[in-house]
């Protein structure tokens, strides 16, 4: 059994968006060079980023691989027993782009307040509740774990209290691409 078998779907899904961010032409070779894939769990897998709303992708015969195509959009017409697994593959697509922290340890709240520089902090736990409000706290604390799962570094440190991030780990997100795939686009020229 390959490690993509054995790893959880919206985890290997989430590692193939972090990937079709970071590259203009997503080729079957790239990914597999990553991790195990095959052609068909790609596709499937790239159909679910799709209609999670995460990317906007159609396969260039010239450039042999996946083109990023536009802004990509949530799939509101797919059916309900799938929208609950493309509901949380965008919440977490999401998070993996724009989740902020800007909690320090306790120890230096309290000198900077000594010092008179009070200051609200925006910690992680803020940002995913004004991300997605009214989510449950448990919710919140599952999405953290798969973030943790796929090599995120993000979580609270009880003996610190406050919330850490590794904003150096978290990829650029989707970018505005052209709406047309040119000879310079699939050279990598543009």
């Amino acid at each position: 059994m390959s490690e993509m078998e054995k790893m959880v779907r919206i985890e290997r899904q989430l590692r193939l968006y972090e990937v079709v961010c970071q590259l203009a032409i997503v080729q079957f070779s790239d990914v597999c060079e990553i991790f195990p894939y095959n052609m068909r769990l790609l596709q499937r897998d790239l159909a679910d980023l799709r209609d999670a709303g995460l990317v906007s992708v159609k396969y260039s015969k010239k450039g042999k691989g996946y083109v990023k195509t536009g802004v990509p959009e949530f799939n509101e017409g797919t059916k309900p027993c799938k929208k609950t697994h493309l509901k949380r593959l965008h919440r977490l697509g999401v998070l993996m782009s724009e989740l902020v922290n800007e909690d320090i340890p306790l120890w230096e709240k309290k000198d900077n307040q000594e010092n008179g520089d009070v200051q609200e902090y925006v910690t992680s736990k803020d940002s995913y509740n004004e991300l997605f409000p009214g989510l449950s706290e448990r919710t919140r604390q599952r999405d953290f774990e798969v973030l943790r799962n796929i090599g995120y570094d993000v979580g609270y440190i009880p003996d610190e209290h406050r919330f850490y991030q590794d904003d150096y780990r978290f990829p650029l997100g989707w970018s505005n691409v052209r709406e047309e795939i040119d000879d310079d686009f699939v050279d990598g020229n543009w």
